[in-house]
């Protein structure tokens, strides 16, 4: 049933990463898991994740992909380096009254990074609490909310009539069609201090943790990132080998220097007051030189291949001349004795002659 469940999920994912990445993924068993937890959770009114993982395991990627196979829209805000507590209430503004005017359903991403500032994670603790920020509708920007989700009640004849009813239609809406994913890094020094903090994001999201890859996991990414490199017997030690074995050796090797260069860090750590974290990021970085590098390698060979094979070709070409002159000069040099031999004889005959009229 899992190998069904791999497969299909297999296909959605190439379409996936074809229309909207456009970045091979992986698909191994912990990671069928946590797609079909975020999909379960995606899939209930109110539902709302917190995916606690180092960077790189896929918590981004994953949320995206869950979000386009339900047709969500995804949404994560863009922080610059003047991006401020007003442009954060703009963009909460916008995504609220998509969903809960216009019955958007929307996935809002939003990763720790984003957090420039204690006043972000306030309004995001109380999204998750009551899907509402208090005080981010005042004024003008509530008589627009007001005036946008009549129109939008009106015209789904959906019954509200009071500013106080059409509100609460709103937050209705908003708590059904918003799904908030928020990501978070375990490594980093403020993950404490969020459960203190923000509570909403612990008792109103359901948590997924995303541990280390395994080795079999990292063994299965290794092989479906590296199925176009050329596996060649003369780089082995071990000879008679096929091409099967050949690819397994590969792949064994780049699963074993990840998982040694982890293992020295955590033994270096213990001595040393810093701490080299390695993570999945790494390892698909690792893949990514590897490839590259192979490649690079690979293309100066056929380039230094093809100037060789000129080379040879042009020796050949050079060589049917000579032979072709040879064989050329040998006929002429038989036409030529028989031509001064003729000549010879004609003039021994001159000779004679001559010879003959003085007598």
């Amino acid at each position: 049933m899992k190998k069904k469940e791999n497969k299909e999920i297999e296909g959605k994912l190439k379409r996936f990463y074809e229309e909207e990445l456009n970045v091979p993924l992986v698909i191994f068993d912990s990671v069928l898991e946590h797609i079909l937890r975020i999909d379960r959770v995606l899939k209930q009114p109110i539902g709302h994740l917190l995916l606690v993982g180092q960077s790189g395991v896929g918590k981004t990627t994953l949320s995206r992909f869950v979000a386009w196979l339900n047709n969500l829209t995804v949404f994560q805000i863009k922080a610059g380096r003047n991006y401020g507590v007003a442009d954060f209430d703009s963009d909460l503004r916008g995504i609220m009254k998509r969903a809960g005017c216009k019955g958007e359903k929307i996935c809002f991403i939003f990763d720790e990074s984003n957090v420039l500032g204690p006043a972000f994670l306030e309004r995001m603790n109380a999204l998750l609490a009551s899907g509402e920020v208090p005080g981010l509708f005042e004024g003008d920007e509530y008589i627009s909310l007001i005036n946008t989700a009549k129109e939008f009640m009106q015209r789904d004849a959906k019954g509200a009539d009071t500013e106080e009813e059409i509100y609460k239609a709103f937050i209705k809406g908003v708590q059904r069609n918003l799904h908030v994913v928020f990501t978070m890094n375990p490594l980093s020094p403020d993950f404490s201090n969020r459960a203190a903090s923000s509570p909403a994001l612990y008792n109103r999201c359901v948590i997924d943790w995303f541990g280390d890859w395994s080795r079999d996991g990292l063994f299965q990414v290794a092989k479906k990132l590296t199925e176009l490199v050329e596996c060649r017997q003369e780089n082995y030690i071990k000879q008679d080998m096929n091409a099967d074995e050949m690819y397994k050796c590969l792949v064994d090797s780049i699963t074993a220097y990840h998982m040694v260069i982890k293992d020295l860090n955590e033994k270096l750590s213990k001595n040393a007051k810093k701490f080299n974290y390695i993570t999945p990021r790494d390892f698909l970085d690792f893949i990514r030189h590897f490839t590259n590098l192979q490649k690079e390698k690979s293309e100066e060979l056929n380039e230094q291949q093809v100037h060789i094979n000129k080379g040879l070709q042009k020796i050949v070409e050079t060589e049917q001349i000579v032979q072709e002159l040879k064989e050329s000069l040998a006929t002429k040099s038989v036409v030529l004795a028989k031509k001064q031999k003729e000549t010879k004889e004609k003039f021994e005959k001159i000779m004679e002659d001559q010879k003959s009229s003085y007598k």
